[in-house]
């Protein structure tokens, strides 16, 4: 595709401002991942079921992440604008169908990390203080500070949240590391072994359900695409951005997950050493290190969850900021501030964090006296992830479309190869989620996803009938063809916002 960018001439007020974002910025935002909170809080998921295969689980759903960051990327190639998921589907299927998909996305993002993070942080912080501090603070404390933080930072400008996303997990991703190294160079429990990646260790069942689980371990990358209105190029860098994010991210996890493989020892890992324990990455860290690094392993996957909740409510202020300025959902929500920020969406993310922790104040899911708080972060989370990979198979899908519409050349065969994964990925983790089905409360997360996407659905259903015009008119500036940007900058502003809105 050319370097031009698409040209996005909205209302007065409706601007996020100048093209000055660069492709570090992107990869600030497909930070979005988590992937310190992932290797210290999602790996165990994987290690309960692959036990001693972990790091070969690791690398087939890192295989398969990729897969779905190439689709991504096809679509980032072609459409550039604040609203992202929307945008991509609008414009290469129909509106309606992008105005649902968008509807689903944003339900995906508001679970997962526009306030389940929270819910993260809350217990995470809580645990920090009772262990190393020996205090005990309120449990709704961390994930209110947390809130306030994010809010902060988007507040005053995108350039200025990436950083906060950047130096966090830049800071934080230096224990993980400290620690993998230690651990090898002690040959862990029973020396370094190739046999990790040998399915017979298992078997290719577990291998398999670990698959499933390891893709979870991404979710969060296509974060990049929502700030392309407020890059330079962002056709050429997102993609860059996207496709290099998750693959440092597959690196990373398989150092963390070999060297915790190797750490903790077949026969622990065979009684669920690493899945059963609330701070595996800590005791690893005490083991190897001492009482220091342990510390700095807490430490750090509280950084890197509040790094996860800064950049996902990027991407959900400007989902909400593209749907109002488009009349979708109420005008006022494409208000911008004067840092260019999307200030009224920004408030409203705000408001929706406070519901969630009110939520876990309302709730009691653990009578017996458990973390409520821990519930509750579940059934978020997992109600987010099934929601957004729904827009991960739906991508996949009309990628196809794509791929054979500009089918030629042996090249062509890789592409279409790549995108085939990308859309088993999802489906396999559907599968490994799914199956055995969920038993109470965790079998909310799938009332609230399929809940999720019958509210997107009558939304879209609603504005057919009420709003045609505006669903006629639904993503027009996410043009694929770049020389329509450039007429635009020479039409100049005002005529082309009332034609287009």
């Amino acid at each position: 595709m050319a370097d031009a960018d698409v040209a996005v001439t909205v209302e007065s007020g409706s601007s996020l401002g100048p093209r000055r974002l660069t492709t570090v910025h992107a990869v600030g935002q497909a930070l979005g991942i988590g992937p310190i909170f992932s290797a210290g809080a999602v790996t165990g998921l994987v290690a309960a079921v692959a036990g001693f295969n972990t790091p070969l689980s690791i690398l087939f759903g890192s295989i398969g992440a990729m897969g779905i960051a190439y689709v991504v990327s096809l679509y980032a190639r072609r459409y550039v604008g604040a609203g992202a998921m929307y945008e991509y589907l609008a414009r290469a299927v129909n509106n309606s169908f992008g105005i649902f998909s968008g509807g689903t996305y944003l339900v995906g993002v508001l679970m997962l990390g526009s306030g389940g993070i929270y819910l993260g942080l809350c217990f995470l912080v809580q645990g920090f203080f009772a262990s190393h501090l020996h205090a005990n603070i309120p449990w709704w404390a961390g994930g209110l500070a947390g809130l306030l933080v994010a809010l902060t930072l988007n507040y005053f400008g995108v350039r200025l949240a990436v950083r906060g996303v950047l130096t966090l997990c830049g800071l934080s991703a230096i224990p993980f590391l400290i620690l993998s190294v230690v651990i090898i160079a002690k040959g862990g429990q029973s020396g370094n072994t190739l046999s990790v990646f040998n399915p017979n260790e298992t078997s290719l069942n577990t291998v398999f359900n670990g698959i499933l689980f390891a893709i979870l371990l991404f979710v969060g990358f296509e974060a990049a695409a929502s700030i392309a209105e407020e890059m330079h190029a962002p056709r050429d860098r997102i993609p860059v951005a996207v496709l290099g994010t998750v693959g440092v991210s597959a690196l990373f996890f398989l150092l963390v997950c070999y060297a915790a493989t190797i750490g903790f020892g077949k026969e622990a890992l065979a009684h669920n050493a690493w899945g059963g324990s609330p701070d595996a990455m800590g005791d690893l860290a005490q083991h190897y290190v001492g009482t220091w690094l342990s510390v700095l392993i807490d430490l750090a996957i509280i950084f890197d969850a509040l790094s996860l909740g800064i950049a996902i409510m990027v991407t959900s202020s400007r989902l909400l900021f593209a749907l109002g300025r488009d009349r979708l959902l109420p005008q006022w929500l494409g208000t911008t501030s004067r840092h260019n920020t999307p200030v009224t969406a920004i408030g409203v993310l705000g408001a929706w964090g406070i519901i969630v922790l009110l939520w876990t104040a309302v709730s009691n899911y653990e009578p017996n006296g458990g973390a409520n708080v821990i519930e509750t972060f579940t059934i978020s989370a997992n109600a987010g992830s099934f929601l957004v990979e729904t827009i991960y198979i739906f991508l996949a899908v009309f990628a196809l479309r794509i791929v054979w519409r500009d089918f030629s050349g042996f090249g062509a065969v890789w592409r279409l190869i790549a995108v085939l994964i990308g859309l088993a990925a999802p489906i396999l983790a559907f599968k490994g989620s799914l199956d055995p089905f969920p038993t109470s409360p965790n079998n909310q997360a799938v009332f609230i996803w399929i809940g999720g996407m019958i509210l997107a659905l009558a939304w879209c259903l609603y504005l057919r009938a009420t709003r045609s015009e505006e669903v006629r008119a639904a993503a027009a500036y996410a043009a694929d063809d770049p020389e329509a940007g450039a007429r635009d900058v020479e039409l100049g502003t005002a005529q082309v916002a009332g034609d287009r809105y």
